[in-house]
């Protein structure tokens, strides 16, 4: 579809691709917005197809609670590594 010439970008069709998904998790991670975070979970839940999870995620507008935070990143195979600030 196409508005004033310009291409819609679509972010679940993109977030279809697991490099995609990891950009979206880190920039979220990044900026440390539980919101922004929660945001990006829904939008790989979506790309996949689990809307039931998507709807969690944001449930709590961003406000996630560590055991669905955890359930929601198992689910989809997402890992995270920790390392020392430096």
């Amino acid at each position: 579809m196409k508005t004033s010439g310009l291409d819609v970008f679509d972010s679940v069709k993109a977030a279809q691709d697991p490099r995609m998904q990891e950009e979206l998790l880190n920039m979220a991670w990044a900026d440390g917005d539980a919101a922004a975070f929660a945001h990006a979970l829904s939008v790989i839940a979506r790309a996949q197809g689990a809307d039931d999870i998507a709807k969690e995620a944001l449930s709590g507008k961003g406000d996630l609670d560590l055991t669905s935070l955890f359930r929601i990143m198992s689910a989809f195979g997402i890992k995270v590594t920790f390392h020392a600030a430096d």
